[in-house]
């Protein structure tokens, strides 16, 4: 894998393209002076030419353009792999039944209960016992390096588990009632406390982190006679699933109690099994469309399943393998140990340091890596004014469905890095970080988006 441009080169372009007359220079040229950074490279696919370069070398915090790191890493690995989800019953007419997680981040309520209508079908009419569930990451920290005490219970990151539904959340459904609010927890509530308190303006609805994190608070009013609905994460993601499948066998018939005994390993039983399976290119599509931090954090702990030099299988040290395969590829790069740190697979933390000038280099050498890999890759990202975290972005100018590209966003920092597909037929990798800005990122946004327009519109 080869650097394209050394950087004794790169830091004179910078300095020419800053100062110089082209039409990315004078959009960026009110800038030279602003306290706000703002770090760009474009470089020419076909040719290996930088098209621009302005402090391309500097670290800063990727945000979501983390995804980029982890989703590659994965994508040059096994494609046919599969993220499976079981239930097995040891026992018909009755039994004991075990709920397997296999880390797959999109499992859903829907998933659980055709699971269970399965185990219902083949003749399973009462459960025995509690149901067990197994959480290979049972055992591993449930937050990532360098994430923020106060992002819990936000929908963005949940705590992580190696056996979650609904992505590690629940659904709390408020409607006003008379004398006040009715509320109530959707799929189920499992082991949550609903507590409700009308009065105010706002709507409110919380839930405790470090004391009463098993209590939801709902407080303020619902404006109109139709129900709201907020989403808050759940304190114990393998813990809901397991009373969710409670749920589920219920719905099919199955006469079970409410019980669950969450573990991290265990002899897997033989007997009636129902599974889920979904395909690894799912995953890398959904976590990259929609920016998913869980969906990345469960993709670099599986990379220490799949490499061939850590074969480890998916448990409590997944996290640090996960990373080591990432810092190997970047080596590849020529990324030296000090050009970045990788703390986590999502870019939620703010110990994560990458540069401009990393981000295109891995957007090149995945273009060069070619085949189903590079696909699944290039597939993955938000196109312009089309989908995902893009769909809204660069509507009606060049760059709408020219652009494919990661968003990053965390406090202060708005970033964007993938390919442009140009009016004239060339084809380019990118990366604009915006870093330290004071307010909304919507300013910085906009920045981005006139770049991608001037370039697509060459």
């Amino acid at each position: 894998m080869r650097r394209f441009v050394p950087s004794l080169l790169l830091l004179l372009l910078s300095a020419c393209a800053t100062t110089g007359g082209s039409a990315l220079g004078e959009l960026l040229a009110p800038h030279d002076e602003h306290p706000v950074e703002v770090h760009v490279l474009v470089v020419d696919l076909d040719t290996g030419e930088t098209v621009f370069a302005r402090e391309a070398e500097r670290l800063c915090r990727p945000a979501s353009t983390m995804k980029l790191l982890t989703t590659s890493s994965t994508c040059r690995r096994e494609l046919d792999r599969r993220f499976v989800t079981q239930v097995i019953c040891d026992g018909a007419p009755e039994g004991s039944v075990t709920l397997i997680g296999g880390g797959d981040p999109f499992l859903t309520t829907a998933d659980v209960r055709r699971m269970a209508a399965t185990i219902a079908a083949q003749g399973v009419r009462r459960i025995r016992g509690p149901i067990r569930v197994m959480d290979p990451l049972r055992d591993a920290p449930r937050w990532g390096e360098g994430w923020m005490w106060d992002d819990e219970p936000s929908v963005f990151q949940p705590l992580l588990a190696g056996m979650t539904v609904d992505r590690g959340c629940v659904t709390v459904e408020v409607a006003a009632a008379e004398g006040g609010l009715e509320a109530k927890l959707l799929p189920v509530a499992g082991e949550l406390l609903l507590r409700v308190d009308p009065g105010g303006e706002r709507l409110r609805v919380s839930r405790g982190r470090y004391r009463d994190e098993h209590v939801v608070r709902v407080s303020g009013a619902v404006e109109g006679p139709e129900p709201e609905q907020r989403r808050i994460s759940v304190p114990d993601p393998a813990r809901f699933a397991g009373h969710v499948l409670v749920d589920a066998l219920r719905r099919a018939g199955v006469a079970c109690g409410g019980d669950v005994e969450v573990v991290a390993h265990r002899e897997v039983p033989s007997g009636i099994v129902a599974s889920c399976r979904r395909s690894l290119a799912d995953v890398v599509v959904e976590t990259d469309k929609v920016s998913d931090n869980l969906g990345a954090e469960l993709l670099l702990r599986h990379l220490a399943a799949v490499d061939e030099a850590n074969p480890t299988a998916l448990g409590a040290g997944a996290e640090t393998v996960g990373r080591m395969v990432v810092e190997g590829d970047l080596e590849q790069l020529g990324v030296a140990s000090g050009g970045c740190r990788v703390a986590d697979g999502s870019g939620v933390s703010h110990y994560n340091l990458v540069s401009a000038d990393l981000l295109v280099r891995l957007l090149v050498d995945m273009h060069e890596f070619g085949g189903e890999g590079y696909e699944l890759f290039r597939r993955s990202l938000p196109i312009a004014g089309v989908d995902g975290t893009l769909r809204y972005r660069m509507k009606g100018t060049a760059a709408e469905g020219r652009v494919f590209a990661k968003t990053g966003t965390i406090s202060a920092v708005s970033n964007l890095a993938g390919y442009i597909e140009t009016r004239s037929g060339r084809h380019l990798a990118f990366a604009v970080l915006c870093q330290n800005f004071v307010g909304p990122a919507g300013p910085w946004r906009d920045l981005q988006d006139r770049i991608c327009a001037l370039l697509a519109d060459g």
